[in-house]
């Protein structure tokens, strides 16, 4: 165990390394800091010193955050990792300080740079169940198709996604109204595909070794409400502003008002975590009085229920009929319309670089005019790949061909945000075979040969 920390805190001290020098700099001087408020509280559980060796974490982040210095890579994640230590050990639930097992666990470099926030509980339990599995092929050979499915996601879907909303924020005041809607459509899912494919690559190297990362994104636009959205979209951070926060200003615990209250602040703080703008609070906001007004209707909701109890509704649902289930179905179909279009209109303020080109943007979509969109927008989507197919078909002698590219990127990224399976879930329980191995392999090739223009992972910037 104490080789396999060491091999894990070598490992990723190196992999964090390519990142420059002064990242792992500000990184070491935050793992001394903390290590010596350990070892303080280790000796006396002082509550004042608990407090201000948070203070000191959460000051260094909003320094890096506003200062303007320079932002280090997941500087967020680290500091978040070690408060939720702090407070662990402060409360008991961590019963002595390892210094090696510490390091393994803020330094572990496939949540490094985007998370998951895992406890240092599940990690070590993790660590040390991982440490006893004997090499498991056709668990390696789930990990890379996890890894090809996260590297699609990321190199194909969303770069070139990406670099079509990239077009289309730089160019506000010339955006169709049709345009103006694909723009902020497109980001999310360029956001959708860019988080879940770093969790698909960061679960798929631990599933090779048999170690399994905590879950951190599990369909997040199927989400019927935005309470359901936020238990499905970056799980791990939803977890811990709840452990950590929510529940220490008081929860539920003390009426209606202060519980609207602490989830206005959950969601202000989450606001400012990503971000240092306006831009961020307002999102942050968004989501907070949608998420009280949801929490209002739900629990007026819950009080007018029948008295059936749940097997008894299990029951007769079973026993219904499709087109007696249809109400139903296509009311929970309405539901996620309405939680993703709220989310992709607070998307706009995420990425607006300020309030007045997100008010822009919303201004184009009622204003563009009747165009539909530039050929410039549709350009972004000419992959080489898809020109090669178009090639041996009588479409590439059609003026629309290469519009028809862009056309297809949205259907195909419909179908797999609204109706697709996970991929882990997949990775998981798919029959590994011939054709599983050619996907891994064709996934791999392609998204390699297309590494010379793959951008960053968007949340290792907050």
């Amino acid at each position: 165990m104490r080789l396999c920390n060491l091999w894990i805190i070598a490992g990723s001290l190196v992999f964090y390394a390519l990142f420059g020098i002064k990242n792992v700099l500000v990184l070491l001087v935050s793992i001394v800091t903390n290590a010596v408020f350990i070892n303080v509280l280790n000796l006396r559980k002082n509550r004042q010193l608990l407090s201000g060796a948070i203070v000191v974490n959460v000051a260094s982040l909003l320094f890096f955050k506003f200062s303007g210095v320079f932002f280090p890579i997941a500087i967020s994640f680290y500091t978040f990792n070690q408060i939720a230590y702090l407070v662990d050990f402060y409360r008991g639930d961590i019963e002595k300080f390892d210094l090696l097992e510490y390091l393994s666990y803020i330094l572990f470099f496939p949540k490094l740079l985007q998370g998951p926030l895992m406890s240092y509980g599940d990690f070590r339990t993790q660590l040390k169940e991982s440490a006893k599995k004997s090499l498991d092929w056709e668990l390696i050979m789930r990990g890379l198709l996890l890894i090809s499915l996260g590297l699609f996601k990321k190199v194909i879907l969303a770069d070139t996604i990406g670099k079509a909303v990239d077009y289309g924020y730089n160019s506000l005041a010339t955006l169709g109204w049709w345009e103006a809607v694909l723009v902020a459509i497109f980001y999310s899912f360029q956001l959708y595909f860019d988080f879940s494919g770093y969790c698909d690559v960061a679960s798929g190297i631990c599933m090779i070794f048999g170690f399994e990362l905590s879950l951190n994104f599990d369909s997040p636009y199927k989400a019927v409400n935005i309470i359901d959205f936020w238990n499905r979209w970056h799980i791990t951070l939803t977890k811990f502003f709840t452990r950590y926060i929510y529940i220490p200003l008081g929860g539920s615990r003390k009426g209606a008002l202060r519980t609207y209250a602490n989830i206005m602040i959950v969601f202000l703080i989450s606001g400012l975590w990503h971000g240092s703008g306006w831009t961020f609070i307002v999102w942050g906001a968004m989501h907070g009085v949608l998420n009280m007004i949801t929490r209002a209707i739900t629990s007026v909701t819950d009080k007018h229920k029948n008295g059936l109890s749940t097997s008894a509704n299990t029951s007769l649902d079973e026993n219904r009929t499709i087109v007696e289930k249809l109400p139903g179905r296509l009311a929970n179909c309405g539901k996620r319309l309405f939680t993703f279009i709220y989310v992709t209109i607070a998307w706009v303020f995420f990425r607006a670089n300020t309030i007045s080109d997100a008010a822009l943007l919303f201004k184009r979509m009622f204003s563009g005019g009747i165009r539909p969109y530039y050929s410039d927008f549709a350009n972004y989507f000419r992959l080489d790949e898809i020109w090669y197919v178009f090639k041996l078909t009588p479409i590439v002698n059609f003026n629309f061909a290469w519009d028809l590219c862009m056309w297809l990127f949205l259907a195909f990224t419909i179908v797999i945000v609204f109706f697709g399976k996970s991929a882990i879930n997949y990775a998981k329980e798919c029959k590994i075979g011939i054709g599983t191995t050619l996907l891994t392999a064709v996934l791999l090739v392609w998204c390699v040969l297309s590494f010379g223009g793959v951008s960053t992972f968007l949340y290792m910037n907050f």
